[in-house]
């Protein structure tokens, strides 16, 4: 062993202290060793610099050893103390080991000394180790509260063997209407009312390598009643070799109601007998009304992405002219010759508006078209009707 230990000995008889020395410096455990009498020069050698081990008699002229160790306690408490004594009986002994005494060794019997301190070195550098652990669990506990209190949606932390949920944060509290303490130990089953957190939870506790996140909607139940419909996002989690998942909980109430208003205006918007459509820049379709299915006979599910120009124009050189004309005002409206999905000739009066994003950039173009074909044949009639020449009589003399 090539450690030179740092070794304070409390000892009031040279000869003793000297046999010792020798005994450290024979095994190499020591050639720095502090030899102290007094209560006074133990004091201050405990506060002058740290060691790495104290050894003590247990009888002094004006100390004793009991004394020394709860001194040593107080000044290096992480320092191993072992009481090397000729006096001290087993009971005494087994009593400073209670007190905090690291081991003890009777002066006949000093072929002990070196074994008994390679083992509390050994003992010392696990509890150093675990110190050390410890403190990294616990800057890595702080760093995670941090992270998880910093979170803009609820987070649950969850046993997956058991849905039982061992952690939330603030958002977690404002999103159930309960405090962590109504929260944690709780299942999580016991909040949701969908079946997806369940399926979910087995799911990680069966395999062995962490499985991909998950997302799906659901609703949490509050203390009042409410529900609230809420986006989840699921993801397995390891910590301190235990099986976790964490769920974050978003509250999608708003996009739900603004979803139900798009619902609710594309059904109006399918009650109007008019063909209603948007195209984006690219002149592709992205809605398509009820009103213009039956018109063009195409399904909302076939029209939606296809070019617009493909799908209603034989000739595109009215399309262009619209689009060249709404591109420049902002608006256009003007009758188009168009085509339904039979292929055959259709008369619409079209009113286009340029839609711009918040940017003011344009977007797309929303287009309402209603079908005058039928006025289309009666003017067309009109007209041919008027050009038929006229027949003179003839005059009667």
């Amino acid at each position: 062993m090539n450690t030179l230990l740092r070794i304070l000995h409390l000892e009031d008889d040279w000869n003793d202290a000297e046999l010792i020395r020798r005994l450290l410096l024979a095994e190499e455990l020591s050639r720095d060793v502090l030899r102290v009498e007094t209560s006074g020069e133990f004091q201050a050698a405990l506060e002058e610099r740290k060691f790495d081990f104290i050894l003590s008699d247990y009888t002094l002229p004006s100390f004793d050893g009991m004394g020394a160790l709860n001194l040593a306690r107080e000044k290096q408490p992480e320092t191993p103390f072992v009481f090397v004594s000729g006096t001290i009986d087993e009971e005494l002994a087994v009593e400073s080991l209670k007190q905090g005494a690291t081991d003890y060794v009777f002066k006949n019997r000093l072929s002990r000394l070196g074994p008994a301190l390679r083992r509390a070195l050994q003992e010392a550098a696990k509890r150093e180790e675990a110190h050390r652990a410890e403190e990294s669990m616990r800057q890595s506990e702080h760093k995670y509260r941090q992270l998880f209190e910093s979170l803009g949606d609820a987070a649950f932390l969850t046993d997956v063997q058991t849905g039982r949920i061992l952690d939330t944060n603030k958002q977690g509290e404002a999103l159930l209407g309960r405090t962590r303490g109504e929260i944690i130990g709780k299942n999580q089953n016991q909040f949701q009312t969908g079946d997806k957190f369940e399926e979910q939870r087995r799911r990680f506790a069966a395999e062995s390598e962490p499985s991909e996140n998950l997302d799906y909607e659901d609703e949490v139940a509050r203390p009042d009643g409410r529900r609230v419909p809420v986006h989840i996002r699921t993801a397995p989690l390891v910590l301190y070799e235990r099986k976790l998942m964490i769920g974050l909980y978003r509250d999608i109430t708003g996009h739900k109601q603004v979803e139900e208003q798009i619902q609710e205006q594309a059904r109006l918007l399918d009650l109007d007998p008019d063909a209603i459509l948007v195209r984006d820049m690219e002149d592709r379709i992205q809605y398509w009304s009820e009103g213009a299915a039956r018109l063009y006979g195409w399904p909302k599910a076939e029209a939606l992405g296809q070019p617009l120009i493909s799908l209603l124009f034989s000739d595109r050189s009215e399309f262009d002219s619209a689009r060249q004309l709404v591109m420049e005002h902002g608006e256009w409206s003007g009758e188009l010759h168009q085509v339904n999905r039979e292929g055959h000739e259709i008369l619409v009066h079209s009113r286009w508006t340029l839609m711009r994003n918040e940017q003011g950039n344009p977007k797309s173009i929303l287009l309402v078209n209603t079908d005058i074909t039928e006025r289309g044949r009666n003017r067309l009639a009109a007209r041919v009707g008027k050009a038929k020449p006229r027949v003179e009589r003839s005059r009667r003399f």
